[in-house]
């Protein structure tokens, strides 16, 4: 930190950083929460099924085999295409290197390889601190994420006193 009141962070995305945060993206509709429940359901009632059943256990798979096939879409479709697409993002350099960022009460500064930018606050309309990152909203989904893990405690901080300073509270929800 300098003593022009700035705050100077160097990022370094995981790949679990992108995991957890498309997984907020691909589950974050009701349409996706009901065909999760509906996928349990299913395999619920397979369960059921299965240990009620008193004939062979291949007549048993045979007569479900839709059923079986229903629920495993369900369940394992989702994650599947998520962890595709968090594989490919972890291929650019925006997300496997490093970033630097300087905040400061009037913008922020921000360097990705041999691209640098000046940003406006009020490019995100809204900042969202979890337990693991803060999340720079442009728009409804699209977020820039900063993993906690590259910063110390001190750092969010002074992070968390940059963003009620340069943002409205309605704008932001912190810890």
């Amino acid at each position: 930190m300098t003593e022009t009141n700035e705050l100077a962070v160097k990022i370094k995305m995981k790949i679990s950083d992108v995991w957890r945060y498309n997984v907020w993206v691909g589950y974050r509709t009701w349409f996706s929460k009901i065909l999760v429940v509906i996928g349990l359901g299913i395999l619920g009632w397979i369960g059921y099924q299965f240990i009620q059943n008193t004939g062979r256990i291949d007549l048993f798979f045979a007569d479900n085999i839709i059923w079986i096939i229903a629920a495993a879409l369900l369940l394992i479709g989702k994650p599947f295409k998520i962890w595709n697409i968090t594989a490919s993002q972890m291929q650019s350099p925006v997300f496997s290197g490093t970033t630097e960022y300087v905040f400061s009460k009037e913008n922020i500064y921000l360097k990705v390889g041999e691209l640098e930018d000046t940003v406006s606050w009020d490019t995100y309309v809204r900042i969202v601190e979890t337990g693991k990152d803060f999340r720079f909203f442009v728009d409804p989904v699209q977020a820039q994420l900063l993993p906690k893990h590259n910063m110390d405690s001190e750092t969010v901080a002074k992070l968390r006193e940059l963003i009620k300073a340069a943002k409205p509270a309605t704008s932001y929800k912190l810890k």
